[in-house]
């Protein structure tokens, strides 16, 4: 069942290295992406033709429907996350040299003159001395100079939203802190990078300089991207796709939105911790960071019972109460998603669901496994499940003996 040799093993497809080289996937580096390899991969063994359709339920930075857009393939996806949901838009639009070129040189003056933002003291965006905050994301000149270009770039042409999301990627390239795991941690004696007002002007026109560069590489099909919880939007989806290709979050208890607060907070799709709170009801469940529903089904199959049963054993190795209950909730999820797919796929159509195993209280859960169980139940058909990496996991107190995870790509048909 698990193939160790699938033919992608170890030639980074699950990871989003080589985006950083590639012409409009580099416009925003996106650490949780695969590989277009692995989208090429799965199009090529898909027979795929013109009226064709290709899904991606969980499209992240748009990895899959940008692909697809450049072989003008027609493409959908979904993303929960609406600064990621912008982003995969972004990338696989057409935009006119001449219209950018406008944009961007008037984006430059303003950043240059600089601007008051609404986000200097508030959180941790700037140094705050009222608040006795020691660190902070954002030195305040570059905020300034982030809020000089963003305040005044028009919201209503495309080349706009390109240049926004050209200065959202300068801002983050001089911010104190990078994303590493599940978490924002700070960079290693990240004061003696003294981050200024021109730092982010050079990262920005480099930004700039590249994206007018890879605007000649046009975008064959433009996609559909829809914003919103993915398990809703699967079931209003009225077409029948060819092929899916997705990787859900995964069962790492990693919170996205957080994650990605800065720059939820930065391009405005989120101005408050009420409105953040409230995406993270909308996504999987898949983490604890607020109170679930409790999991109504705690069945599913032989993999999971036997190591569920054994994490439930041993609460004092659980570094959360509610990790059970999260992994239940999870699996619900995800067969919650199965049942959708398959009403909605074509006949003859392909499912690749790219997931990693887990670990809690010291017990390795073969997340592949369970999915593939999950999946047949409800009525796909297993070709395999694709080996394409073993990632080196840090040791923890609670799993001291478990030091590496499978990362796999299942592939089902209908």
């Amino acid at each position: 069942m698990i193939n160790n040799n699938f033919e992608l093993n170890n030639q980074g497809a699950s990871n989003a290295g080589d985006t950083r080289s590639l012409a409009r996937h580099r416009w925003y580096f996106y650490k949780e992406g695969f590989s277009p390899a692995l989208v090429n991969k799965a199009i090529e063994e898909s027979d795929i033709s013109d009226n064709d359709i290709v899904l991606d339920p969980f499209n992240g930075s748009g990895t899959v429907t940008l692909t697809a857009a450049l072989k003008g393939i027609n493409s959908v996806g979904f993303e929960v996350n609406p600064f990621t949901s912008f982003l995969s838009q972004v990338k696989a639009t057409n935009f006119t040299k001449k219209n950018f070129k406008k944009v961007s040189d008037l984006v430059m003056m303003n950043s240059e003159i600089g601007a008051t933002s609404h986000l200097e003291n508030y959180s941790t965006f700037t140094e705050n001395n009222h608040r006795g905050k020691n660190k902070w994301l954002f030195n305040k000149d570059v905020l300034q100079a982030f809020a000089g270009g963003y305040n005044n770039l028009g919201r209503t042409s495309k080349s706009s939203k390109l240049a926004k999301l050209a200065l959202v990627s300068a801002i983050m390239k001089n911010s104190n802190a990078k994303k590493d795991g599940k978490c924002l941690r700070y960079k290693n004696n990240w004061k003696s990078h003294a981050y200024s007002k021109d730092s982010f002007l050079e990262s920005l026109q480099e930004n700039l300089d590249v994206i007018e560069r890879d605007l000649e590489h046009a975008v064959g099909t433009e996609p559909i991207i829809k914003t919103g919880d993915s398990r809703k939007l699967v079931k209003k989806f009225d077409e029948k796709f060819k092929l899916c290709i997705t990787s859900p979050p995964y069962l790492n208890t990693f919170d996205y939105t957080d994650i990605y607060r800065p720059e939820l907070f930065l391009s405005g799709f989120i101005n408050s911790s009420e409105e953040l709170r409230k995406l993270r009801f909308k996504t999987v469940r898949s983490h604890v960071q607020v109170q679930w529903n409790k999991p109504k089904i705690n069945d599913f199959g032989i993999h999971f019972n036997d190591v569920y049963k054994k994490i439930s054993d041993k609460k004092e190795l659980l570094m959360h109460k509610n990790i059970p209950d999260m992994i239940s909730a999870y699996f619900e999820d995800m067969q919650e998603i199965f049942m959708d797919l398959k009403q909605k796929a074509d006949k003859g159509a392909s499912l690749w669901f790219v997931v990693s195993t887990s670990a809690y209280a010291n017990e390795h859960i073969p997340v592949d496994l369970i999915l593939a169980d999950i999946a047949t139940k409800v009525g796909w058909k297993l070709k395999e499940i694709g080996v394409l990496r073993e990632i080196l996991k840090r040791k923890t107190k609670n799993s001291p003996d478990i030091d590496k995870l499978r990362e796999s790509v299942i592939i089902l048909n209908n």
